[in-house]
């Protein structure tokens, strides 16, 4: 069971990997498991209690059928609360924190806890990692976070940052290549600072990428807005593989709040910041997330935020509510706000982006684009994928009529309307079934 954000999936797919090699297999079923494994995330409140949620529901299950389950918990949770979970949920037969996934062997026969300091350098085991049937793959490049943001557990939980050596991530885009991924999502904590503990500036990973001779896109996550230099977007504006997508966490514009977060930047970075963008990445989407209910945020300051969104016209992003974490500086910070207050805000900005969102997608009817299709659905014979501008899992998809099976990989469409779910379309070209080209 995978819980938690695509870091952490990569994480359990290094676990997997090395459950496989001690021959194991995955079963639908947890009552036909011999072991139970949770990898579970501790981000904030709503993540740690659905990792425990799910922790208890197999905790339930063990020895239920005669057969003996083994319960093992990784990841964020376990990282960071392990006493208390060994003492509130005694059916737990092992754990492992953070960069301890070689352990998981030991804990299929005996019980035991690892759980070490995140360690100074990244500890490399993606050899091991299992690759899905899927044209996209998360591509984590470095682990760990230094920007200590006032509201942010990361930093307790994962350790300083810490970046992967480029020889090891040009190995595994080979591999990723090889298995037929058309989309490479890069991932970190801050994946704009990629290197600066190596010698390394983030500038060396991207031109690694460009010069792969595969088509595929890249699609950055995690940006910074402190570390994304012109120097970066100016790269991007020349990229054949760059993907006209990024995706830059803001959590707020308001400078003040900005400052109680320590996100290290004011409204007036941002704003410099996104007219670099429209100057030279003008058909870029932008993905954000924000913050709101932020301890001491007033309703002005955040009628600011939606003033924001509206003349920015943010049209793909995620809301979180402000969510009170110990050991963080902002736990001990005035100002709460009531948890009614929260949920409201959160509500009212998802509805400003959503109808921006529904706006831009709009836009982009009568136009022909580059799909990524990853499924092919039979009973409606559709193929389901994404464009240029919606990431796996979080954004919109498009589906296209097809009378016959479509595999993987790109395809040219036409974009004949929206839909809830995002996009509908007709194929181009010839060999694919539908609109022909000029037609």
């Amino acid at each position: 069971m995978g819980l938690g954000c695509p870091k952490n999936e990569v994480d359990g797919d290094i676990i997997l990997g090395h459950l496989l090699r001690r021959g194991l297999r995955v079963v639908d079923d947890p009552k036909q498991a011999d072991y139970l494994v949770v990898n579970t995330c501790g981000f904030i409140q709503s993540a740690k209690e659905e990792s425990i949620e799910e922790i208890l529901k197999l905790a339930g299950l063990k020895n239920s059928n005669g057969r003996k389950h083994r319960l093992l918990i990784t990841g964020c949770l376990a990282q960071r609360y392990p006493g208390e979970l060994m003492r509130q949920i005694p059916e737990i037969d092992g754990m492992l924190g953070i960069d301890q996934y070689d352990k998981i062997d030991s804990l299929l026969d005996a019980d035991a806890v690892y759980i070490t300091r995140p360690p100074s350098s990244y500890r490399e085991s993606h050899s091991l990692q299992v690759l899905r049937d899927r044209p996209y793959a998360y591509l984590k490049i470095a682990d760990g976070c230094d920007n200590r943001c006032s509201y942010c557990a990361i930093p307790m939980i994962r350790g300083k940052y810490r970046s992967r050596s480029l020889a090891a991530i040009s190995a595994e885009v080979d591999r990723m290549l090889e298995h037929g991924v058309l989309e490479l999502n890069l991932i970190a904590q801050d994946v704009a600072r990629y290197g600066f503990d190596i010698g390394k500036h983030p500038l060396a990973l991207l031109e690694m990428l460009e010069q792969k001779r595969s088509d595929f896109w890249v699609r950055p996550f995690y940006l910074h807005p402190t570390h994304l230099t012109d120097e970066i977007l100016d790269f991007f504006a020349a990229s054949k593989k760059f993907c006209q997508y990024l995706e830059i966490p803001l959590q707020h514009v308001n400078s003040r709040l900005l400052k109680e977060m320590n996100r290290h930047y004011s409204r007036a970075r941002i704003e410099k910041m996104l007219n670099g963008i429209r100057v030279k990445l003008p058909a870029t989407v932008l993905r954000t997330t924000f913050i709101v209910g932020f301890p001491g945020e007033t309703r002005k300051e955040f009628d600011e935020l939606c003033s924001f969104v509206e003349e920015e016209r943010i049209c793909r992003g995620g809301v979180f509510g402000y969510s009170r974490e110990e050991g963080t500086a902002a736990h001990q910070f005035n100002g709460r706000l009531a948890q009614r207050t929260i949920a409201a805000r959160q509500e009212e900005l998802t509805r400003l982006i959503n109808e921006n969102a529904e706006e831009y997608n709009a836009s982009l009817v009568g136009r022909e684009l580059k799909m990524i299709v990853e499924r092919f659905n039979a009973p409606s014979k559709q193929a389901i994928g994404r464009l240029f501008c919606d990431a796996p899992e979080i954004d919109f998809t498009i589906h296209v009529p097809a009378r016959a099976a479509v595999g993987k990989g790109f395809r040219t469409v036409y974009v004949t309307g929206t839909s809830g779910e995002g996009f509908v379309g007709e194929f181009v070209g010839a060999g694919v079934e539908g609109r022909k080209h000029g037609k």
